[in-house]
């Protein structure tokens, strides 16, 4: 799929949910009828945990090389999960990760199920490839990555331990887990891709009740480092319970945003834009020459 930039188009890769203000859009008497009642794909998919790290490395990787490479000086032994990835946007690249343990003492990351990095303690990169050759490395990030989703000026509802913080320190929260690349052509200005991840909140609630809420980080190569470049909350699903005389109700919500890659460009970047489906809501994100993001 080609962008044709004379016009706005929504990319159905592209379409990543974001959550509406999720509140409780329906009310059922049973759990077998919670995810019919989930609208949005991601959604669904958030609750059941189906977006994830596939961990079959490609020929010419090992863990042992991806550690070596985008986590140098690191025990190899601490490595919960790795993951590369082919981009077909850029020619003979893969994207990679690695996620490891906290040293010894200190709180780590742990794997909460196939393919899933919980904790802060991740490493991404990016390698060329060419005949079959040992993979080159050609950017990472600088040590795991810190950098918080934003959930100031969202439409979406805020988890738990974003609301529990003081409004002076601002709407940040570093997810607790990460859980896939996204490839949709993120195409941030003429000729340059990002390169997307997927990652997560999910907060129990009371009986089968929860929430979860996902984010998208943009990731830009920056000569020989991996800048996160965009970090806003995503999609959302909320189901509350209730209980009277023995038996349980589901009030479910759940509700999405489109990222569209806009015509207009700031400092050379493409705008980017969150719409609302099947609402109002917008934002429109610009490019920030001081830094280096989208603001």
């Amino acid at each position: 799929m080609k962008m044709r930039l004379a016009s706005l188009i929504l990319y159905p890769l592209i379409c990543v949910l974001h959550a509406s203000a999720a509140i409780a859009d329906t009310t059922i008497q049973s759990w077998d009828g919670v995810k019919a009642a989930i609208k949005t794909q991601e959604a669904r998919k958030l609750l059941d945990l189906e977006t994830n790290f596939d961990t079959r490395l490609p020929a010419g990787f090992t863990s042992a090389f991806l550690v070596q490479q985008l986590a140098p000086g690191q025990d190899p032994r601490r490595m919960v999960l790795s993951a590369a990835k082919a981009w077909p946007l850029r020619p003979n690249s893969y994207v990679a990760m690695v996620c490891l343990t906290n040293p010894a003492g200190a709180v780590g990351a742990t794997q909460d199920g196939p393919g899933y990095c919980v904790g802060d303690n991740i490493w991404f990169g990016v390698f060329e490839t060419t005949g079959g050759g040992v993979p080159k490395l050609v950017a990472r990030t600088d040590g795991p990555v810190a950098t918080p989703t934003d959930w100031s000026d969202t439409d979406i509802v805020l988890p738990d331990a974003v609301k529990a913080r003081d409004p002076k320190d601002g709407a940040l929260s570093v997810p607790t887990s990460w859980n896939q690349f996204d490839l949709a052509p993120y195409q941030i200005k003429s000729g340059e891709y990002a390169f997307g991840v997927r990652a997560s909140w999910l907060e129990p609630g009371f009986a089968d009740g929860g929430s979860g809420f996902e984010a998208l980080y943009l990731f830009r190569v920056e000569g020989k480092s991996l800048r996160v470049v965009f970090a806003r909350p995503m999609s959302d699903y909320e189901i509350y319970v209730s209980e009277s005389n023995g038996t349980h109700s589901y009030d479910v919500g759940d509700a999405s945003n489109s990222l569209v890659i806009l015509p207009g460009q700031t400092g050379g970047f493409h705008d980017i834009q969150l719409r609302q489906q099947a609402g109002k809501w917008l934002r429109t994100f610009r490019w920030s020459s001081a830094r280096q993001r989208y603001e």
